[in-house]
């Protein structure tokens, strides 16, 4: 695990809490909200100006008129009526005050100012009034609160006249003047945004009796706050954070960014950087919690962007470090940098800037002129700043060989392997002959240094031999004297140019390969900057790379393919080894024969393996014309278990496998894999999985029961499947796992004479525990034009006690079947324990047959459904529910739910059990738009009898009133409940019997919109997934 710092994790997020207490003090209004406003524009990077005032003078005659801002700090002079600018900047939270210092003359008039003292919000202040006509009046008065950045409108519907205000707390004035008499009528017609803000009007309405209009009251209050973003160091490129797993938010420039759509108080909101700009590492301050406020966040992408030499190469004994950063950095901050690179007399480490694209973006790391750096294998980790302050958005260890010892290889016609090899005039021809002249290396830094070029891996005993502690660098520019290197390009190629004769007799755990290490490798070596290739000639195993009993070896920037296989090909092919994988791009290469496999990184071991995988790019390969081929793009096969917590950034996929429904009926596509390895554990997250298209296709498979977790509380993977034949799965997973957070995308699948399924999560298998939470789950279609078709969200059996099932968005698509079996449904569960179903936002699809959006069958225990928003589906021919209970389900606990049927028709209802089976609860439910709110036992149960019993006849209820009462036949008035794409979030339509119950289930403290949000502040819990505290309807 050590050999895990030497590198930048690129994708665990680090989350900074910050917290301030701020006192009351007891002030003036304007003081107080100007103290406020300053204080908020440090820690909410809105805009702060610089803004203007503007004063509209009316009914002038004379001339002279002197108007002051702020007591003389500007004074403009007036002769005429119009409109006049003040050319002092102000900010947000400045006071302003506007009177007149000399009245006119000639003739001589008293004029007086209204709307003319506050405090600057956000925005030019345009709602004061200068009036010198005695027998015209103003209409204002005072506002309070104003903190959204845009959008505040007055209109007064007498006249029409509108007013936007800027003003955070203090006076207004529309800028009309009007006679004794005029009657007014002033309301908010466009409230105020980020925040979102309700403001209401008193005494808005009247008559003018002979005086200014100044008692009109605009009191301000927030009820949605934005997330704002401020990013830092971004050079180029773009960055993409997602918001509960919905709304995205891209960012192209450092600064200020919002989040289009405000988020409503007490509900949580939780961010996820789903993409960054290329070679930036971008972290956020913070990235989830509950909205009190306004809430700002930093995403520091400050990084280094590139490495020369680069990262994981070699460093000559004098040569400097040029690292180019993301913005400009102080050179002095990086004086703190520690690790191994030191240097042999111990004069301190020099550091200096330059210029690349930015100014001094770029840091020179040198010995001093009369020292050198200490030979070995070294690691510097940086601690630089930018000029304004930031920390780098993660730790970046620098890895480096400073070798004792070099050989140099080169393709050009003066190298030949009697060359000594010494220096770059005398290099030798191939690659295994430097490796062999070295005669070992005890001190473990010796280095081969190789020209771009291409070089026959077998010339020399087959296959280039990994020798412990000779590492090899490639891509060294051909004619630069090995003084220039480019690894983007992998130019020093590595190729089986023919296949050895002795790989005719390769097998399945000792494949032909270009590159072989054994268990004698025990210092640490790398592999860097090579294009490596196996054979194009097949062999009955074939391997780009192969490692047997060796944890030594890195590779890193190479690309990496695993030729042509009879049998079997990988990229690299690790038995009892623990892969050491950065930046690399492998392919499985290429399988010839019918049912053979091709897999990007195979992995099987008899002691528990800890591999690090970052920032790769792993694809099995496979040929389209092979039937019954499988591609992986990670495959574990071992007797003890796989640690997964080190692989992370990477993207992992399959190939597109013969999916000819006849003949290629056992073709498998799968991005990752875990086969056998009970013991295996940790915390696979941040990666991109896919499996594409095939007879089978799933994004992850796990065939065994296993401790590994798919995501955590703060980051999951996107995973994906291809479309399959008779089966699609985002996860296929044995028995109880836990999966987080995860973006789960489900392709089609079409059987002409198979059952099909397409399912986001697929268990099988029972007794143990699962926990799916926070998942957004998108499933495509299935169809069987000769069987039963099914389209599942979440498909599972046997889940213990301990389950969850909680928090999901789930959207699926539409099942065409020739069985009367074919379903679509959100969730579909058998043989469980009292497990949890709660908090999950149900978008059932459509079905040629059934439609049920929770299916549940063979449960006894008080397995409890709490807080779910469920929307049945369609049914072009059968029945639809959203809440399907099999025959003989008895003890279900269904509290607080929100039930939408689509279709409200006999025999459809809410909740349909098809049984005698007795349930402990139903209470506290939402009916809509089912005349039948419940069917038991073909009994149907169309009544809401007192109490809110559901009732059969003549209001035959359903049970008692303490555990089946309280339910709502009405509409809920969501955003919208049906459509292609629904949204479950209340509105203030939504009756207050719906948004404050006062069933607050004990110990049930979540909510769709996020942990700890139930029951919200206002003491009560909305019934349905998301919680929600606003306005609502009596």
């Amino acid at each position: 695990m050590k050999s895990a710092k030497i590198f930048r994790n690129a994708i665990l997020i680090p989350t900074f809490l910050f917290q301030a207490c701020i006192p009351s003090l007891s002030k003036g209004i304007l003081q107080s909200v100007s103290d406020f406003l300053q204080l908020r524009s440090l820690v909410n990077s809105a805009p702060t100006g610089p803004y203007y005032l503007s004063v509209t003078v009316s009914g002038l005659l004379g001339s002279g008129l002197v108007l002051d801002l702020n007591s003389g700090t500007e004074s403009i002079v007036v002769n005429a009526d119009g409109s006049f600018d003040f050319k002092t900047p102000l900010s947000t939270g400045n006071n302003f005050n506007v009177t007149v210092n000399t009245q006119p003359t000639l003739p001589a008039q008293t004029c007086s100012v209204s709307g003319g003292m506050g405090v600057v919000a956000y925005g030019n202040i345009n709602s004061i009034i200068v009036n010198c006509d005695p027998l015209r009046y103003t209409v204002g008065g005072t506002i309070t609160g104003l903190d959204g950045i845009t959008g505040l409108v007055l209109t007064n519907s007498v006249d029409g006249s509108t007013l936007n205000v800027a003003v955070a707390s203090g006076s207004f004035a529309f800028t009309q003047t009007y006679l004794d008499g005029t009657t007014y009528n002033v309301s908010v017609t466009t409230q105020p945004n980020h925040p979102v803000q309700n403001c209401l009007t008193t005494n808005g309405s009247g008559t003018i009796a002979g005086a200014n209009i100044t008692d009109i009251i605009i009191a301000c209050n927030s009820t949605a706050f934005p997330i704002e973003v401020t990013a830092v160091g971004i050079a180029s490129g773009t960055l993409s954070i997602r918001n509960n797993n919905s709304e995205l938010l891209t960012i192209s420039t450092n600064g200020l960014h919002r989040f289009p759509t405000n988020i409503i108080t007490n509900n949580t909101y939780s961010l996820q950087i789903v993409g960054t700009p290329a070679n930036h590492q971008c972290v956020l301050s913070a990235s989830g919690g509950t909205v009190t406020g306004t809430i700002s966040i930093t995403a520091n992408c400050f990084s280094v962007l590139s490495f020369n030499p680069s990262n994981g190469g070699v460093l000559q004994p004098t040569e400097s470090l040029r690292l180019q950063f993301s913005d400009e950095v102080n050179a002095g901050s990086c004086i703190t940098s520690t690790g191994t690179l030191n240097t042999v007399l111990s004069i301190p480490i020099q550091f200096s800037v330059t210029t690349t694209t930015l100014t001094n973006d770029t840091l020179i790391v040198s010995p001093a002129v009369t020292d050198s750096w200490a030979s070995g294998h070294r690691v510097l980790t940086l601690n630089c700043f930018n000029v304004g302050g930031t920390p780098l958005s993660s730790t970046v260890n620098i890895l480096y060989l400073v070798p004792s010892a070099i050989r140099y290889v080169s393709a050009s016609a003066t190298a030949f392997d009697t060359n000594d090899g010494f220096t770059p005039t005398t290099p030798k021809r191939n690659i295994q002959a430097a490796i062999d002249d070295f005669l070992g290396c005890a001190s473990g830094d010796c280095a081969v240094l190789v020209e771009a070029g291409t070089y026959d891996s077998s010339v020399i005993g087959d296959r280039i031999q990994i020798v412990s502690g000779v590492s090899l660098f490639g891509s060294y520019t051909a004619g630069s004297g090995f003084l220039s290197r480019d690894t983007t390009l992998d130019t020093s190629i590595i190729s089986m140019v023919t296949t050895p004769a002795s790989c005719a007799s390769a097998t399945a755990t000792n494949p032909c390969s270009s590159i072989y290490a054994s268990g004698a490798v025990t210092a640490t070596t790398v592999v860097s900057g090579f294009d490596i290739q196996a054979g194009s000639t097949t062999a009955p195993y074939m391997a780009g790379v192969s490692l047997n009993g060796t944890n030594f070896l890195r590779f890193i920037n190479n690309k990496i393919r695993g030729g042509s296989g009879d049998n079997g090909t990988s990229g690299i092919f690790a038995l009892n080894s623990n892969p050491y994988l950065i930046f690399n791009t492998i392919h499985g290469g290429d399988c010839t024969v019918n049912g053979c496999s091709s897999v990007g990184l195979y992995m099987s071991s008899a002691a528990t393996l800890t591999p690090i995988l970052l920032s790769n790019s792993i694809a099995g390969g496979g040929d389209g014309t092979v039937i019954n081929a499988t591609s992986k793009g990670i495959q574990y096969n071992g007797t003890a278990g796989i640690i997964v917590s080190n692989i992370r950034g990477n993207t992992f996929s399959a190939a597109n496998m013969n999916a000819d429904p006849v003949l290629s009926t056992n073709s498998t596509s799968v991005g990752f894999e875990i086969s056998t390895g009970a013991s295996s554990s940790g915390v696979l997250a941040g990666n991109i999985i896919r499996g594409l298209n095939s007879y089978r296709s799933s994004g992850i498979r796990i065939s065994l029961a296993t401790s590994v977790e798919i995501g955590s509380a703060t980051q999951g993977n996107l995973i994906q499947s291809g479309n399959g034949v008779t089966e699609s799965y985002g996860l296929y997973l044995n028995s109880g796992h836990i999966v987080r957070r995860n973006v789960i995308e489900v392709g089609n699948v079409i059987s002409p004479g198979s059952f099909s399924t397409s399912a986001g999560i697929f268990f099988f298998g029972g007794g143990t525990t699962a926990i799916l939470e926070n998942n957004a789950i998108y499933v495509g279609d299935a169809t069987s034009t000769t069987a039963t078709a099914w389209v599942m969200g979440i498909r599972g059996s046997g889940l213990n006690t301990a389950s969850i099932i909680s928090g999901n968005y789930i959207r699926v698509g539409r099942t065409i079947g020739s069985s009367t079996s074919s379903t679509v449904s959100g969730i579909s569960l058998t043989s469980l324990g009292a497990m949890l179903i709660s908090d999950n936002w149900i978008q059932n699809g459509r079905s040629s047959h059934l439609a049920r959006g929770i299916e549940l069958s063979n449960v006894t225990t008080p397995l409890r459904i709490y807080h779910n928003t469920v929307n049945s589906g369609i049914s072009d021919t059968s029945i639809e529910t959203p809440l399907y209970l099999a025959s003989g389900v008895t003890s279900l606990d269904i509290q607080n739910n929100i039930f939408l049927l689509n279709n409200d028709s006999a025999p459809n209802a809410c909740i349909l059990n098809a049984g005698l089976g007795l349930q402990s609860a139903i209470r506290y439910n939402v009916f809509h738009n089912c005349n039948n709110l419940v069917i038991q036992n073909a009994l149907n149960y169309n009544l809401l009898c007192a109490g809110g019993i559901p009732g059969a006849l003549a209001c035959v209820p359903l049970g008692t009133a303490a555990n089946f009462g309280d339910n709502l036949k009405l509409n809920p008035n969501l955003v919208s409940e049906f459509g292609v794409i629904a949204n479950y979030t209340p509105t203030p339509a939504t009756s207050c019997l719906i948004t404050q119950s006062t069933n607050n289930i004990a110990g049930h403290t979540g909510s769709y919109s996020g942990p700890g949000t139930r029951p919200g502040a206002n003491g009560f819990s909305s019934l349905g997934a998301v919680e929600y505290e606003q306005a609502c309807a009596p």
